[in-house]
């Protein structure tokens, strides 16, 4: 796999205020720097904040680093790379657990000491699998990555900042939020983040595919659906399932 060479951009950028500014000339100077690069697989990484979402309340921003990338090109439907992909995940062998580690832990190394970082979660809908690495006290992150086309591996990641506040029972952090994408693989939207210890589902209704059952496990949670759906500023209505069997309705928003 090539190197991802827009992760260097990313630690270019400052720390985004609570109302960034797209249209400056520093954020369109960035953009136009990694647009420019030629990565073997056309899909972003992306180094996301993390927002609190409490049940029943609006969620707080607490900051982070965004790239957004712009939705010209590729199908808005998410295109064939993600055929066979399902409402419900499975999970991976060991296999493919290990495979799908290493490739991540190489994807995010430019954005995080990730070389150590070990499995705590991951899920798989058709050829592609979100994979939460964690080593506890200096990393946590994800990627997602093909297990199936090994010229394609690695398609989006995230990391999340040294200082994440504890998660309460019934609270999601949330870690990534939004739709990217590219030129050959189409669009995915997904959830990613953290799941209070009173929480053992979450699922997220699309308008176009139906209820998506999310992974909860480990403390955290994890969806995914081939297109362009929601991006991360939005508010994404979800529900949750306590481990007293009541549900509720929240959202999950980014900053």
């Amino acid at each position: 796999m090539k190197p991802l060479d827009e992760f260097a951009a990313l630690k270019s950028l400052d720390p985004a205020t609570r109302d960034p500014d797209p249209h400056s000339p520093r954020a369109q100077a960035t953009l136009e720097r990694i647009l420019a690069t030629d990565p073997s697989y056309d899909v972003r990484p992306r180094h996301r904040m993390l927002v609190r979402a409490v049940v029943a309340t609006a969620a707080v921003a607490i900051g982070a680093v965004t790239v957004l990338v712009p939705h010209e090109s590729g199908p808005l439907s998410g295109g064939d790379a993600y055929a066979g992909w399902t409402t419900a995940p499975v999970g991976l062998s060991p296999q493919e657990s290990a495979s799908a580690a290493a490739e991540c832990r190489q994807s995010l190394q430019s954005l995080g000491p990730s070389a150590g970082a070990k499995v705590a979660m991951a899920e798989r809908r058709g050829k592609w699998a979100i994979v939460i690495l964690k080593d506890p006290g200096t990393f946590e992150g994800f990627c997602m990555t093909n297990l199936v086309d090994y010229d394609k591996h690695s398609g989006f990641g995230s990391v999340a900042g040294p200082h994440r506040p504890a998660v309460g029972p019934r609270e999601l952090l949330v870690l990534d939020l939004g739709a990217t994408g590219g030129k050959e693989a189409g669009w995915v939207t997904s959830g990613v983040g953290w799941a209070g210890s009173d929480i053992v589902g979450l699922t997220y209704t699309s308008p176009t595919r139906g209820v998506v059952k999310a992974t909860v496990r480990n403390g955290y949670f994890a969806f995914w659906v081939p297109g362009w759906e929601f991006e991360g500023p939005n508010p994404v209505p979800v529900r949750v399932t306590y481990r007293d069997g009541k549900t509720v309705a929240t959202t999950l928003k980014l900053g």
